[in-house]
This record gives C-alpha cells, sequence and structure tokens, in this order.
C-alpha cells in the first residue's frame, strides 16, 4: 500500500519541441514596488501553451520512509493531467485529472480509484480546485490577486504578498521573486489544526522564452507528521501532440483513500 500513499502525496504537489536549459537563479535585489505592479508584472509571466510534457524526479520523504521514482506529466493546459509513476523503469501508477475528475490505478496492488477533487482536498484539509494544482506546477498563484486585497512587503529575496483579510480558517502567503515575477514560496495555513503547506520553488528554467520550475519543494506538517517531498524537473517540450492513455482494468479492486 506504500504505493498508494505515495501517490497521494504526489497528487498533493502536482496538483504542469524544447529540451530544458540550465537552471535560472534570481538574485536581483529587490526593487521597492506597488502591489498592483507586482501584482501585473506576475500575471505577464504565466505560461503560455497547449500541451506540456515533462519527465519528473520525485523523491518523498516521511519519517518511516524515503523513496525516489520518476513520474512522466502530460498536461492539455486547463483540461486534463495525465501521471505515469515508474521505478526502475517499471511502470506502477497512473493518474489521470481533470477539472471534474481524479482517476488512478495502481498496477502493484491491482487496486483503483474513481472520484473527485475531495481526494485531495480532504488530503491536505482544504479545497483545491484543478486550476491550483496545475498552478502548482507552473509556477504560478494558487489564489486570484487583485491589488486591492493585498499588501506587500519588501523582503531581502522577493515581494511577500500578504492578504489584507485571511479567511477565518485558512491563511496563506505568498512570496514573488523579483525581476522574474515568478512564485519563490506559496504557503497555506491553519492555525487550528497546526497545518502549514509550503511550496517553494528552489530554481527556473528557461523553455521557449518562458520561465518553468525546475525545482519544487513541498513541506505538509501537522501535530504529528511532516511529509517532504521534491520534484526535480529533467526536462519540458511544450505544444506537441500527446495522447493520454488511460483504462482502468476490469478486474481492479476499488479503493478509497483517508488521510
Amino acid at each position: 500500500m506504500m504505493m498508494n500513499r505515495y501517490v497521494i502525496a504526489l497528487i498533493c504537489v502536482l496538483l504542469a519541441g524544447c529540451k530544458a536549459t540550465k537552471g535560472i537563479n534570481d538574485n536581483s535585489k529587490t526593487v521597492k514596488l506597488n502591489t498592483k505592479t507586482i501584482i501585473s508584472s506576475h500575471y505577464a509571466k504565466k505560461s503560455v501553451f497547449t500541451t506540456l510534457k515533462a519527465s519528473l524526479k520525485v523523491n518523498l520523504k516521511t519519517a518511516e520512509k524515503e523513496e525516489t521514482v520518476v513520474a512522466n506529466v502530460r498536461l492539455l493546459k486547463d483540461h486534463k493531467i495525465w501521471i505515469s509513476i515508474s521505478k526502475l523503469g517499471y511502470t506502477g501508477a497512473k493518474i489521470l485529472i481533470t477539472p471534474e475528475t481524479v482517476q488512478y490505478y495502481n498496477k502493484l496492488d491491482k487496486v483503483y480509484f474513481d472520484g473527485d477533487f475531495s481526494l485531495i482536498s480532504n488530503w491536505l484539509g482544504t479545497a483545491l480546485s484543478f486550476q491550483q494544482l496545475q498552478a502548482v506546477l507552473l509556477g504560478e498563484t494558487m489564489f486570484p490577486l487583485k491589488a486591492t486585497k493585498y499588501k506587500t512587503e519588501i523582503l531581502d529575496d522577493g515581494y511577500l504578498l500578504i492578504p489584507r483579510k485571511q479567511e477565518p480558517l485558512i491563511e496563506h502567503f505568498i512570496t514573488i521573486k523579483p525581476n522574474v515575477f515568478k512564485i519563490k514560496v506559496q504557503e497555506i495555513a491553519q492555525p487550528k489544526l497546526n497545518r502549514i503547506l509550503n511550496i517553494d520553488y528552489n530554481t527556473y528554467q528557461e523553455v521557449a522564452q518562458q520561465l518553468f520550475p525546475l525545482v519544487i519543494n513541498l513541506s505538509l506538517v501537522d501535530r504529528t507528521t511532516e511529509t517532504q517531498v521534491e520534484v526535480t524537473y529533467k526536462n519540458i517540450s511544450l505544444n506537441q501532440e500527446l495522447r493520454y492513455p488511460f483504462n482502468i482494468p476490469t478486474n481492479y479492486k476499488e479503493i478509497s483513500f483517508e488521510k
């Protein structure tokens, strides 16, 4: 069942004809800008493509175990995210995510899941949409940004956007890298549950004159556990004609996930 637990953690992170290039570190000095300019500059850097294909190295670490797998990701922007997870060259699981559904099957245990976004939302303890999951993959904000609803603090390494009014049960904070105006850190906190989800975009890479994540570090901490996931993009290609093969075998057993 380790693969099943692993897949949930992976979904939470992934819940994005050019070879990936050298990583780009933004060491620019943070220049004082107003909130409106920062937000508009971030949206100007949104990725523009129809399809994306990437190979990812994914390392999952908990108190009990550490494991590394390879995940091949295919994305039809705004419509579907397809993920094939393999280890030692053997495909162990496949995932297909659309705005309405989350489907998964595990070849090792011969089980499958066919449900909706409540799977991911329940695991994280907060509502999550397809668009937000796609944004995580692309290094874009998970939350709609409006200058009138945020205030800015100037940090040495970026612009910290803080909602003027946080939600009653969930707080979030966004740090934007200076100069490149891509996301540096997204943090979601649930103080009453002592739960924090931190998504750190360590480095970006340039593909077809656009910036995509090179390394994503995710940390999910609650009262008793901590899960860390590091995702490294091995290569990215854009706007190719892609297939998204996904057929759940008829003899597999349906399962439900519990946190």
